[in-house]
């Protein structure tokens, strides 16, 4: 494994599904999260969670970039392989949305919001680490 790419494989996934977090959960649904009242945590309360965020995000880069480069197909489309395997993570998120329905007071529309913005942001970040990876 080159580990000079794998490190900036999974920076590069880092700051694309942070960014892509972000722009999901802080500006798209913001309205939706507010709707929900006191069954949230306050900004002050989240903000002061931020950092096990981001250190949750860098574990997720880290995996992602390292079970992508054990499963891409030498000689395949990236673009494609990339796709394949954004759906198959964005896949995995299902499961989760609707286990955080069932258990707490969210409308079903979000956890829809969630999985639809969900496989979005995981197949763009599939096509990170995949076009970083796309020249071997």
């Amino acid at each position: 494994m080159d580990t000079k790419k794998f490190l900036l494989a999974s920076l590069a996934v880092f700051v694309v599904y942070s960014a892509m977090a972000y722009a999901s959960h802080e500006v798209l649904l913001e309205r939706d999260y507010r709707a929900l009242g006191p069954s949230v945590r306050t900004l002050d309360e989240f903000t002061r969670r931020m950092p096990l965020l981001y250190l949750g995000n860098l574990v997720f880069a880290l995996a992602v970039s390292y079970v992508y480069i054990r499963g891409c197909e030498k000689g395949k489309n990236w673009i494609g392989q990339g796709l394949r395997f954004g759906l198959l993570l964005g896949t995995l998120l299902v499961p989760v949305a609707l286990a955080v329905y069932v258990a707490f007071p969210i409308p079903f529309t979000l956890a829809l919001k969630w999985i639809a913005l969900g496989y979005l942001q995981l197949v763009i970040t599939a096509w990170v680490v995949a076009g970083i990876y796309r020249l071997e």
